[in-house]
C-alpha cells in the first residue's frame, strides 16, 4: 500500500433513523484520531440523517442506498414471500453495482459495512479488496430463521476478510454457524467519555412531576418484544404491590411493526391500574443527561443482546445498573463489583436486585464509582479506534508478512 493512511470505505444504507449501528458508526468516525490515521470515505443515503450528521463532520460521502424492494425487507425475526425474496435478491445485485461503481471511484484500501444487507454488498462489490463486516447483530436462532444463517455463513466464508462483532456472545454465535474463529475478532462498542459526566438535569424528573427524592427507575431502547419492555411494567407491578416507592419510565419508541406491542404495553399499564407509576418517555436526544436523571437503570432484554450500549452508558454518568445475563451484557458488568447481574425474564430475580439496590445506598455508590472506573477502563472510543486500526492494518499485510 503506497498511502501513508489507509483509505477505508464505510458503507450503511440506513435512510431514516439512526439505529446503534449508526451511532457507533457515527461516533467513531467523529473521533479526530480516527480521521487523522484514516482516509476516510462513507456510502450512505442521500439526504438521511446519517448523510446529515457526516456533512457537520465533513466526511466525504457517497449516495448509496437501496430500493423499498431490500430496504423495508425485515429478515429479523420476520417472515417474506417468494416474491419479496426475488425482488430483494433483484435489489441486492442492483446495489452491488452501484456500490462498486463507488468504490472504483473512491479506490479504497479497504470497505467496512456495518449492517447485514451492507455486508452482503459490499463484500461483493470489494473486487479484491479487504471487506470487514462489523456485525451489530447476535447472528443465531433467536433472531434469524435458518435459511438466514445458512445464507449468511455462504457469504461470509465466501466474501468477509474479517468479521468484528460486537462481543464474545456474537463471536460465537458466528463461529457456530461454521464461520472460522481466525476470521472473526471482537471489537466490543465505545462512547466519548467526554460526552458521558453526571449531569445536574432535572428536565425528566420535573416532566414527570417527581417528589423530591423519589426513585426513578428507567429501561431505554427501541420498543420491540425482545427489548423486554413487557418484563419492565411486570417489575413495575410487582414493586407498587410491595408498597415500595419509585416510578419507571420506559424510555423509546416503536418503530414500524412493533407499534401493536407497544399498544400492548399502555393496555398492560392501565390492566395494573399503573398510570401514576410508569411513564412512555420519547426518545431523549441527551441521554447522558436523562440517564443522570435515573436511580437504577434496568436492562431488561429477554433474548441475548448483542452488546449493551445503553449499559455502558448509564455507567459512565454513574448510574447502577441491573442488566440481563445474557448476550454481550455479562461482559461489561462484573456482578457485584461495577453492577447487578439478573436471569433474563425473571421478574422475581429482577426484584431482589432492585431490593437490594434500594436498601443498600452504600452499595450503589461503589457501583456507580466502580462502573463510572469500568467504562474508563474498557469501553472507551479511543480503544474501538485502536481496535479496527489493528485489524485494517492485518487484512492489509501481504500474504507472507512475518508477524
Amino acid at each position: 500500500m503506497s498511502r501513508e493512511r489507509p483509505r477505508i470505505l464505510f458503507v450503511d444504507h440506513v435512510s431514516k433513523v439512526l439505529g446503534g449501528a449508526e451511532v457507533n458508526l457515527l461516533e467513531l468516525l467523529a473521533l479526530p484520531a480516527a480521521r487523522e490515521g484514516w482516509d476516510v470515505h462513507v456510502a450512505c443515503a442521500p439526504g438521511s440523517p446519517l448523510e446529515a450528521a457526516f456533512a457537520k463532520l465533513g466526511v466525504p460521502r457517497h449516495p448509496f442506498g437501496f430500493a423499498p424492494a431490500l430496504n423495508e425487507l425485515r429478515v429479523v425475526g420476520r417472515g417474506f414471500s417468494p416474491m419479496a425474496k426475488f425482488r430483494g435478491w433483484r435489489e441486492l445485485q442492483n446495489a452491488t453495482g452501484r456500490l462498486r461503481g463507488i468504490a472504483a471511484a473512491v479506490r479504497p484500501d479497504v470497505l467496512l459495512s456495518c449492517t447485514n444487507k451492507d455486508h452482503f454488498v459490499a463484500g461483493a462489490a470489494a473486487a479484491g479488496r479487504p471487506s470487514i463486516w462489523w456485525v451489530n447483530d447476535i447472528v443465531s436462532a433467536d433472531f434469524f430463521s435458518w435459511p438466514v444463517r445458512r445464507m449468511f455463513s455462504a457469504k461470509a466464508k465466501q466474501l468477509a476478510t474479517r468479521l468484528a462483532p460486537v462481543s464474545g456472545f456474537g463471536r460465537a454465535a458466528l463461529i457456530a454457524e461454521g464461520i472460522p474463529a481466525g476470521r472473526t475478532t471482537t471489537v466490543h462498542n465505545g462512547i466519548p467519555l467526554d460526552r458521558y459526566r453526571r449531569s445536574g438535569s432535572t428536565l425528566l424528573r420535573d416532566q414527570l412531576r417527581l417528589g423530591p427524592g423519589e426513585p426513578l427507575f428507567g429501561l431505554v431502547g427501541r420498543v420491540t418484544p425482545w427489548k423486554g419492555q413487557d418484563l419492565f411494567i411486570r417489575i413495575a407491578a410487582e414493586w407498587a404491590r410491595q408498597g415500595r416507592p419509585g416510578r419507571f419510565a420506559v424510555i423509546g419508541r416503536a418503530f414500524n411493526e412493533d407499534g401493536p406491542f407497544e399498544a400492548s404495553l399502555h393496555d398492560a399499564v392501565r390492566h395494573h391500574g399503573l398510570e401514576g407509576r410508569v411513564h412512555f418517555v420519547a426518545f431523549q436526544a441527551d441521554i447522558a443527561a436523562t440517564l443522570s436523571q435515573l436511580d437504577v437503570l434496568l436492562h431488561c432484554s429477554t433474548k441475548p443482546e448483542p452488546f449493551g450500549r445503553v449499559v455502558i452508558e448509564a455507567m459512565a454518568v454513574g448510574v447502577p445498573v441491573v442488566g440481563a445475563r445474557a448476550g454481550g451484557v455479562p461482559e461489561i458488568l462484573t456482578d457485584g463489583v461495577d453492577g447487578l447481574l439478573a436471569a433474563p425474564g425473571n421478574v422475581g430475580d429482577y426484584l431482589r436486585r432492585l431490593t437490594a439496590l434500594m436498601d443498600a445506598p452504600a452499595l450503589r455508590a461503589s457501583l456507580a464509582v466502580a462502573g463510572r472506573r469500568t467504562v474508563e477502563q474498557r469501553f472507551t472510543l479511543e480503544r474501538v479506534h485502536a481496535d479496527f486500526s489493528r485489524m485494517v492494518g492485518a487484512v492489509l499485510e501481504p500474504p507472507g508478512t512475518p508477524c
